[in-house]
């Protein structure tokens, strides 16, 4: 059986693009070994159909980690056999890329994101450089490369010339139950319900001008669903604003669960404001999530979820995401009730096109040439 090792610096528990693909490569015939993190807090593994080595790591971001992930990946890698060794994102491409030269191995990149234009790195000039020179001297060294959207694609063929595959983190279709309501969690149920959520709920996330725009329409509830580093602002932002009835936080909990309180929302919110490159291309997965609990979306003007929301007419976009804009959809939705269920019937119709059956096709012709 061909071996693939498996390796990502987020916690494997709570990617579902990684738990999707392992599944799917353990279909397919590999035995896989995922090689992956464990963050303070990380919820225990649930019984999955490969193997997991999970690091505990004394430093949890910036340099200091990347160096020591890197390093100990890279011995882990160096005495482990395999056929395959698939490296997602940047951060884990150097010993990747490193091991299977110096073993002769099949290498796959993944790229999640277009991890060199994130915030963090701006006003970064010294990370940034180094991150660039990591994505172009190894990222040819594939002998496949994958990526999220055709806007990635697009930019990696404009920077390097390099043909990315792309292959959509779109999720499995879940059947839901409707165990949540409104008023379970506090909302009357004639108010107008937007959610949010992710594991990513970081600054330029548009979560801030969200609860801004909450005091300019009256019954609007907001529900924040996840982790990240704007939640506490964002708390902070509810207290001054009055806003603690009309804004409800639930930490982050698993897939299942974030679904079903996700389906009693009448709108799944997905645009960003920062306007650093990645966010602008990107194709969160929350967007399928939306369509799955069959609720309209508001997005902003971000082309890769403006392009879903239009094809499918599930709900509008904004040309600029600021509290006044974002108050005056909320107000159009509120205002245009029927209006409003005929954009969720449309979102649950783009649910039975926009699922993993469909989208693993691909994948699966693609694992034919490894």
């Amino acid at each position: 059986m061909r071996n693939i090792l498996f390796c990502v610096s987020s916690d494997v528990a709570t990617d579902q693009r990684v738990l999707r693909h392992c599944a799917l490569l353990v279909e397919q015939g590999f035995r896989v070994h995922v090689v992956a993190r464990k963050k303070t807090g990380s919820p225990d593994l649930p019984e999955l159909p490969f193997s997991v080595t999970r690091f505990s790591m004394f430093f949890q971001s910036g340099p200091l980690f990347y160096l020591f992930f890197n390093f100990r990946l890279f011995f882990f890698l160096l005495f482990r056999s395999s056929s395959v060794i698939w490296s997602n994102d940047i951060d884990t491409l150097v010993p990747c890329a490193l091991v299977s030269k110096l073993k002769k191995k099949k290498l796959v990149f993944d790229a999640h994101e277009l991890f060199t234009e994130v915030p963090e790195l701006e006003g970064a000039s010294a990370k940034k450089k180094i991150w660039l020179y990591v994505e172009r001297i190894f990222t040819p060294k594939a002998d496949m490369l994958i990526t999220v959207n055709q806007s990635l694609a697009r930019q990696f063929y404009q920077r390097y010339g390099l043909k990315y595959n792309v292959i959509r983190n779109v999720p499995l279709t879940i059947n839901l139950e409707k165990k949540t309501t409104k008023t379970s969690v506090g909302i009357p149920d004639d108010a107008l319900l937007c959610v949010l959520q992710g594991s990513g709920l970081n600054k330029g996330r548009g979560l801030i001008e969200t609860l801004q725009a909450l005091p300019m329409v009256p019954n609007v509830h907001l529900m924040v669903i996840g982790s990240g580093d704007a939640l506490e602002e964002a708390k902070t932002c509810c207290q001054s604003l009055d806003l603690d009835r009309r804004v409800h936080f639930i930490p982050r909990i698993p897939y299942a669960e974030m679904m079903s309180y996700t389906q009693i929302a009448d709108i799944g919110l997905a645009y960003d404001t920062h306007a650093c490159l990645n966010f602008q291309l990107a194709l969160p997965n929350k967007i399928f999530d939306y369509f799955q609990a069959g609720i309209a979306v508001l997005c902003g003007p971000q082309p890769e979820i403006k392009h879903l929301v239009d094809q499918y007419a599930c709900g509008r976009a904004m040309d600029i995401v600021n509290p006044e804009e974002i108050a005056q959809q909320l107000a159009y939705f509120s205002s245009h009730r029927e209006e409003l269920e005929e954009y969720k019937r449309r979102s649950r119709q783009a649910a039975h096109t926009e699922t993993w059956d469909n989208e693993k096709t691909k994948l699966i012709e693609l694992l034919k040439t490894i």
